[in-house]
């Protein structure tokens, strides 16, 4: 024992010196057990009692330090748990090590609160008294809520096998029916005192009493103790002290409270005045009363705080406890309760020894073997004591259930009949926000799974939608799993028929063909002008069995990508594998269809008039002038003609005299083979690299010469009768002024087929070499409400007559404009208006406008032309309208309009190129039906 008055050993290690001693005690050892809270590193809850452990002690979770004083007849019996720091602080390593980064704080929780309460339940039935230690101020409400566990496990789980199982030990003789030693009072303290009140005896007892009151009203709300004390959980002294406040004295200060505290009084530091310079002194002072007189007030009150304090132990508490067991009047009734006497055991030490062996073999067994065991009620006990009392587990899965119950409730409820998977995601987050008022806890991510999978059978029984997107990626709303002739997705967009007299409500399309073909056909039907009108009839698929396809390409397009650069870089090998006849043919056309130069070098070399993989034919570099004439007439008007557009800005028109009326084409002139396949056709958009000989089903442009020229005014603008649907002030065309020079025939040509010359001609060669040609052009876009405007800039919308100046459309033909634009329509949405229709009115003048728009879209930077042979030819004074597709679509797949556009990417959706107009001289021999044809086309100048 050394300087120490009291022995301590670890269970069950007993030395013998000190079991003699306790043998002499006979029948009258009174087992305390400390239980509780610790902040010491060795797990020490007796520092208030003057004890500590030996200085080589390792604190382990269920170990048990024993403490005796000799002379007394109390044998303290100290608790490890996992409610000590040091233990937590363990078992928190060992947890970390083995589970890593998949540590559940939850489940540990659960774990250590557990094996807590088997400790805690081993305490109450092998100690007669139970002295809860609490590091805090207050009571920890936490325990209240251990103690109804405690209660549940020793009535529903306990008390069904320990009598049984004991019954055949000696323990069971003399714990008796109950199983334990007696009905434990238990003792609460509390080894700090609130810093806030003072330690004067009165503070200390008014706080004492206080805590008594709210732990007794706590713990008999919730029947921990009830007015049987043999029955009850536990018992409260009757008429004495069972909470000490250890106030004289800080043991293991709360160092963050402490911290608080230093914090506030150093940011609440008030200069020193004056008056507060006798109170900084008399701090300073030794004692209270320091330097003033001795009164006899004062020494009887300082010597009865002295006695107080002195009197005033965690022992001295502890013994009048131990007294009234010795007595035999521990049990004579409950706090505040009527007196009765209970049962109480007061064994030997080997008796004792005895009885904990057994009650801790069966309560904290060490190895659970639950085959070997033959009580079923025992074996039970230990399969499910922790889910058992886990509460707070049930409690969160009761929670989840509500919660599960009312979020399906909620999603069922406000569920159509059929809808998509966007709105079965909303249905489901609003699910889930239902089941979030009231689900809580670790259970919820599972119950919100098991919702989601509910919810999704619920959407699948029937409910699903087709959803099959439409080329504006709106989905189909019909069912999926009954049969439908088409699909539909309920959104309807305004469009204006071929011509813009007629607008109609168009459904969302599903297929290219619907798009921009069967809707305009279907408003040609409604339209009294559609039907009247001129069309040029642009070359479609025409099959010469019924055993035809579209053509096939390789899902990622690597063989088609491949051809086309070798296409690009080869042109020599693709020209030896055409047929001599195809040949022919090709150089026919290269001859007669030459182009003039552009307007400015720019335009011509960046816009060619390749069209459909016919670039051949149109290729700006080859001559333009007929072959007849000589290369030095060639060279001095291609001279004077260069000279002439870099100072005069024109425009030179080679012209010819008319040539012989053709005889008919015999039967060896037809019989040259076509390009065009007749069992493939193109499923997209004819493009400048689609193959040779593709065409597609349906025609998916328009042009159509909607009237005279003399139908459009400039100072009305596009009158609603005619063009339906613009918006105010956008309802105009452009006025183009291109200046013409005319270059003749040479002479000997020009004298050797002069008979021959038509009255009309002879009256256009009259009127000089020089001439201006005035068109009207306008660049019109759409939006799905049917709102239409005109464009005076590629960023500009048209806003009346003051947006047009004279060189306003010459700026407009020679840039690239957008395809998609945002419209000026006010609406919550921002639609985007599309390129749909570029008017123009032919000059009153012996020239025809050739048309060859090129859009440039899509990620693979496709350009799509009309898919003409020869571009057509517009004819003078004459109002013509060329309707673009609605939808593009590649080889490979759709390309879909941009979702939103920024303003400074406006050509991001893509862009018609600059330079889509062209000037021919008019062939007299030709009937204005046949302007379209490719014999028709003649020489020509791009502007």
């Amino acid at each position: 024992m050394g300087l120490k008055d009291y022995y301590t050993w670890t269970y069950p290690n007993i030395p013998e010196h000190v079991a003699q001693d306790l043998d002499k005690l006979g029948r009258s050892l009174v087992v305390v057990g400390i239980i509780g809270r610790s902040r010491c590193g060795l797990a020490n809850k007796l520092r208030a009692f003057r004890m500590e452990p030996p200085g080589d002690h390792k604190p382990a979770d269920g170990q048990f330090q024993c403490y005796y004083k000799p002379g007394t007849s109390a044998l303290l019996l100290h608790f490890e748990t996992t409610f000590d720091d040091a233990i937590l602080g363990q078992q928190i390593d060992e947890s970390m090590e083995q589970d890593g980064a998949s540590f559940d704080f939850d489940d540990f929780y659960e774990r250590m609160k557990c094996r807590f309460l088997r400790m805690m339940l081993l305490a109450l039935h092998v100690c007669h008294i139970v002295v809860y230690i609490e590091t805090g101020q207050t009571f920890d409400l936490s325990l209240v809520t251990i103690l109804q566990l405690m209660k549940f496990a020793r009535e529903q789980h306990l008390m069904q096998f320990l009598p049984s199982l004991l019954k055949e030990t000696p323990a069971g003789a003399l714990l008796g029916e109950k199983c334990r030693l007696c009905t434990p009072r238990i003792l609460f303290l509390f080894e700090n005192f609130p810093q806030d009140d003072a330690t004067t005896k009165e503070c200390v007892s008014a706080c004492e009493f206080q805590t008594e009151d709210s732990i007794y009203e706590f713990l008999r709300h919730n029947q921990i103790i009830t007015n049987s004390s043999s029955s009850a959980l536990l018992a409260l002294p009757n008429n004495k002290q069972f909470v000490f406040y250890n106030a004289h004295e800080q043991l293991d200060a709360d160092r963050l409270l402490q911290s608080i505290a230093l914090l506030n009084l150093e940011m609440h530091k008030v200069d020193v005045k004056e008056e507060d310079d006798d109170l900084e002194v008399l701090e300073l002072a030794p004692f209270e009363g320091f330097v003033k007189t001795y009164g006899e007030s004062f020494e009887k009150i300082d010597y009865e705080e002295q006695q107080y304090k002195a009197e005033h132990t965690a022992w001295n508490f502890l013994q009048r406890h131990i007294q009234d067991a010795l007595l035999g009047c521990f049990d004579e009734g409950s706090f505040k309760q009527v007196p009765q006497k209970g049962q109480l055991q007061l064994l030997s030490a080997h008796e004792w020894h005895d009885c904990m062996v057994e009650l801790h073999k069966l309560l904290v067994p060490k190895q659970e073997c639950h085959n070997e065991i033959r009580n079923e009620d025992y074996r039970l006990f230990l399969q499910t004591f922790d889910e058992s009392l886990n509460y707070e587990k049930k409690f969160w899965t009761h929670l989840c259930e509500i919660g599960l119950k009312h979020g399906i409730a909620a999603y069922k409820k406000a569920a159509p009949a059929i809808y998509g998977s966007s709105m079965h995601q909303q249905l489901l987050a609003d699910a889930i926000i239902v089941f979030e008022e009231g689900g809580r806890g670790p259970p919820a991510e599972a119950a919100i799974a098991k919702m989601s999978e509910i919810c999704l059978r619920h959407w699948q029984d029937g409910r699903q939608q087709c959803e099959q997107l439409s080329l504006r990626s709106q989905p189909c709303t019909q069912p999926r799993d009954m049969p439908h002739d088409k699909h539909s997705s309920g959104v309807i967009h305004v469009s204006s028929c071929n011509c813009g007299r007629t607008q109609g409500r168009r459904e969302d399309p599903f297929s290219l063909q619907q798009a921009n073909y069967e809707f305009y056909e279907h408003m040609a039907k409604m339209c009294n002008l559609c039907g009247k009108v001129k069309q040029f009839k642009f070359p479609i698929f025409e099959p010469s069995n019924n055993d035809y396809r579209a053509a096939a390409f390789e899902v990622a397009f690597p063989l088609l990508h491949a051809e086309r650069k070798n296409a690009e870089l080869e042109p020599e090998e693709e020209d030896e594998e055409l047929p001599s006849g195809d040949e022919e043919e090709q150089q026919h056309i290269t001859e007669s269809n030459g182009c003039s130069q552009p307007l400015s070098p720019t335009f011509g070399s960046d816009l060619n008039m390749s069209i459909a993989g016919f670039g051949v034919s149109l290729n700006e570099s080859e001559p333009c002038f007929e072959q007849e004439a000589d290369s030095t007439s060639e060279a001095e008007s291609s001279s004077s003609a260069t000279s002439s557009v870099e100072s005069n800005n024109e425009l030179v028109l080679q012209l010819k005299e008319p040539a012989k009326k053709q005889e008919e084409p015999s039967e060896e002139s037809t019989s040259t083979p076509s390009l065009t396949s007749t069992t493939e056709y193109l499923p997209g958009l004819v493009h400048t690299l689609s193959k040779v000989g593709l065409l597609p089903l349906f025609p998916s442009w328009s042009l159509a010469c909607v009237g005279p020229s003399s139908i459009y005014s400039h100072n009305t603008g596009l009158q609603e009768h005619f063009q339906s649907g613009f918006l105010s002030g956008a309802n105009f065309l452009l006025p183009w002024d291109v200046q013409l020079r005319l270059v003749h025939a040479p002479k000997h040509y020009h004298n050797s087929h002069q008979p021959h010359m038509s009255k009309r001609q002879q009256r256009y060669r009259k009127h000089g070499d020089r001439m201006v040609l005035k068109i009207f052009v306008g660049f019109e876009y759409e939006c799905s409400r049917g709102h239409r405007f005109m464009m005076c800039r590629p960023d500009r919308v048209l806003r009346g007559g003051a947006d047009i100046e004279r060189d306003t459309c010459c700026k407009m033909v020679h840039t690239n404009m957008p395809l998609y634009y945002p419209c000026p329509c006010r609406s919550q949405k921002n639609y985007l208006a599309q390129l749909m229709r570029i008017h123009v009115v032919t000059p009153k003048a012996p020239v025809n406008i050739i048309v060859d728009p090129k859009v440039c879209m899509g990620k693979d930077k496709y350009t799509f032309t009309l898919g003409s042979l020869v571009p057509p030819r517009l004819s003078q004074s004459a109002y013509w309208i060329l309707r673009l597709p609605y939808v593009y679509q590649g080889d490979d797949a759709l390309i879909a309009p941009p979702e939103k556009l920024e303003p400074e990417e406006m050509m991001a959706g893509g862009y018609l190129l600059a330079g889509m107009f062209g000037i021919a001289e008019t062939d007299p021999t030709l009937d204005l039906n046949d302007q379209g044809s490719a014999s028709g086309l003649g020489t020509f100048t791009r502007i």
